[in-house]
């Protein structure tokens, strides 16, 4: 007999109700341990009931499919109107016809809660008149079911206000208020800051993701892979090594693997006193995972949660984020597609996850991958694609009409396999320890920086080495007591970190040959100013201002004296900035440069604030002493006084 979800959550709930006031903590950490196993066990039987038996289905006359709509729901409404999928009412008219999402309902856009919402209703709508909607997991709906709210608009917070109750953020700023700033501290300071870190409605939408939440629940029974009429729709892309499992353990090990990471995330957060974030978790499960007590509950669940995260849903070659099919050289990637393709008995694959050069729908080796990621939540107009047989058509509302989907050239559009969502350390690892291959001169104007490839079991990317080392006195240029080193490029990563900014790729100091120096992340999507100059598109900078000031007070307190326009990014798709080259910084000057900071400084950022008052040289030294002189140390944080005075003044 199935369960529904429903069910399950009561049955969950109720399994577990105990007198937990009369309980010593001893006691309470055991509970918690044994309500755990008895959480996955039933949380994997009552989803398993509630997947379908098959993921395969045949003779279906018409499939309407949709790319990432992340939140347009006007976008989406005109195209499901203009292939007769629904009415002017929003009502289901497309009768039999098959609907697929291929992922990626949620975030970026203002209403991915009204989108979602909408395909609830018509998968109940359609079953009624014999049709059928898919929606299909992508790696935005995993990335708010694990708590990373990156992406999350502001409209996407504000849409679950009337869900959160005032007793539950105040009980949540009185704890951030304990956690961060101490039970003594400030409430209007701490308050300014934790508003910019949980919006209003955070903690409401947080709770309607989790397993047992209204959209959790509910896209814990999506699949993420289906196939119709010999067709293989998925989000991301696929691999023949994850194509040989086969549909049904591909859904049901991407099912059990989530939640196997939210039941362990949930017991390392309460037993940790953590902030309700996937970067916070995964922080602490890392940490937890090398504690000498291997036995204890939080070594147990952080073993776990590592563990899931590099499973199935999660990692760079699985379904939901794997880019290759999309992405690589036809040359390299098509026996990778043909072996999927004859893996899961299919004539072609539809991906979304990665937007199209060009805006529109395209095809790929020979027709056998279709692209149906247009870039909707980037301003690009809408399109679908629709299959009737051995016909795909692209029906494009902007012409008012139905046409072939234009084939890519084979070379492909970019070189792009890494994990969006790995945490620092892993990355970290990754870099420190895998052997670099193919290194060539970024460009002939930026002195001592190569991009090296690494290829490893499970990944592959490339970073940015820069082996520059300059001894103080010996510098050519002025001023002299900045020589420019990679040792500046690590400490600039290790206080980006500290700040909670994140613009600065991951990177950490290596040997390369016989060669010590930096080695960064390359940002495989990003746009360098260089770029931005050459094509006459500044106004590509118009939504980053205040990443832009962040910028500025950063490089102003490390003292940046240069920094090559090849290495000042932009991130399109993220909507983010990222800064490399900072070899030549932390000096000792207490001069602030106008260009960082002029004289009429705008207010920083409350929660900059916070974060530039927590710098000391307790918390400075165990990261940066290796590379940073005490001098220097004080230096930057004399600098950041003089920031904070000008800076927050008015």
């Amino acid at each position: 007999m199935s369960l529904d979800a429903a069910q399950c959550t009561s049955t969950l709930l109720t399994s577990t109700l105990v007198s937990w006031r009369a309980m010593s903590p001893r006691s309470r950490s055991i509970l918690i341990g044994i309500s755990l196993l008895l959480a996955i066990g039933l949380l994997c039987l009552c989803g398993r009931a509630a997947l379908a038996d098959s993921w395969e289905w045949e003779d279906v006359d018409r499939i309407v499919v949709l790319g990432d709509v992340h939140g347009s729901y006007d976008k989406m409404l005109t195209l499901l109107e203009g292939t007769q999928i629904i009415d002017s009412d929003l009502a289901w008219i497309g009768g039999e016809d098959h609907l697929v999402f291929v992922g990626d309902l949620v975030d970026r856009g203002p209403h991915d809660r009204k989108v979602m919402d909408l395909a609830r209703r018509l998968q109940t709508e359609a079953a009624a008149a014999g049709g059928y909607v898919h929606v299909l997991l992508g790696n935005h709906e995993v990335m708010n079911m694990t708590v990373d709210l990156r992406y999350v608009s502001e409209e996407g917070y504000a849409a679950f206000v009337d869900q959160e109750s005032k007793r539950d953020r105040s009980k949540a700023l009185q704890r951030f208020r304990n956690t961060v700033f101490g039970p003594t501290a400030s409430l209007p300071e701490a308050r300014k800051v934790f508003e910019q870190r949980f919006p209003p409605g955070y903690f409401a939408r947080m709770r309607a993701f989790w397993f047992d939440g209204e959209y959790g629940s509910w896209l814990l029974q999506m699949p993420a892979v289906i196939k119709i009429n010999g067709v293989v729709f998925l989000h991301g892309g696929l691999t023949e090594e994850v194509a040989s499992l086969g549909l049904d353990t591909i859904n049901k090990q991407v099912h059990d693997d989530i939640l196997g990471w939210m039941t362990n995330a949930q017991q390392l957060a309460q037993l940790a006193n953590l902030p309700p974030s996937y970067k916070q978790v995964m922080r602490a499960a890392l940490a937890y995972e090398d504690k000498p007590k291997r036995s204890s509950a939080e070594a147990v669940a952080a073993r776990a949660v590592v563990k899931y995260h590099e499973s199935l849903p999660f990692f760079a070659g699985g379904p939901l984020w794997y880019r290759g099919n999309s992405l690589e050289n036809e040359r390299i990637e098509r026996s990778r597609v043909q072996r999927s393709l004859e893996a899961l008995d299919a004539r072609a694959i539809v991906v979304g996850h990665t937007p199209t050069g060009t805006g529109r729908i395209t095809s790929r080796f020979d027709g056998q991958v279709f692209r149906v990621d247009v870039g909707m939540a980037y301003g690009r107009k809408p399109q679908s694609l629709v299959i009737e047989g051995d016909q795909f058509k692209v029906f494009n509302p902007a012409a008012s009409g139905y046409t072939d989907p234009p084939a890519e050239t084979p070379e492909g559009e970019g070189w792009s396999k890494i994990l969006e969502q790995l945490p620092d350390a892993r990355l970290e690892a990754f870099i420190r320890t895998t052997e670099a291959s193919n290194c060539r001169f970024l460009q002939d104007a930026v002195r001592h920086a190569e991009v090296c490839e690494l290829d490893g079991e499970n990944m592959q990317l490339r970073i940015v080495f820069q082996d520059v080392d300059e001894q103080p006195g010996n510098v050519a240029e002025e001023p002299k007591d900045v020589p420019r080193s990679f040792r500046n490029e690590v400490t600039s990563y290790h206080l980006d970190r500290l700040l909670g900014l994140d613009m600065v790729p991951v990177t950490v100091a290596r040997t390369i040959g016989d060669r010590r120096g930096s080695a960064q992340l390359f940002p495989e999507n990003a746009v360098d100013l260089t770029l931005i100059k050459t094509y006459t598109r500044l106004d590509m900078r118009d939504s980053l201002e205040d990443q832009i000031f962040d910028a500025k007070i950063f490089s102003a307190l490390m003292a940046v004296v240069e920094r090559h326009a090849s290495l000042k990014m932009i991130l399109p798709q993220e909507g983010r900035i990222a800064l490399g080259d900072n070899t030549k910084a932390f000096g000792t000057s207490l001069d602030l440069d106008p260009e960082w900071v002029p004289e009429s400084c705008g207010p920083i950022r409350a929660d900059l604030v916070h974060a530039l008052r927590s710098l000391s040289k307790e918390t400075l030294e165990p990261l940066v002493s290796e590379y940073l002189s005490a001098t220097q140390i004080n230096a930057l944080l004399q600098r950041r006084d003089l920031i904070l005075e000008r800076c927050t003044s008015n």
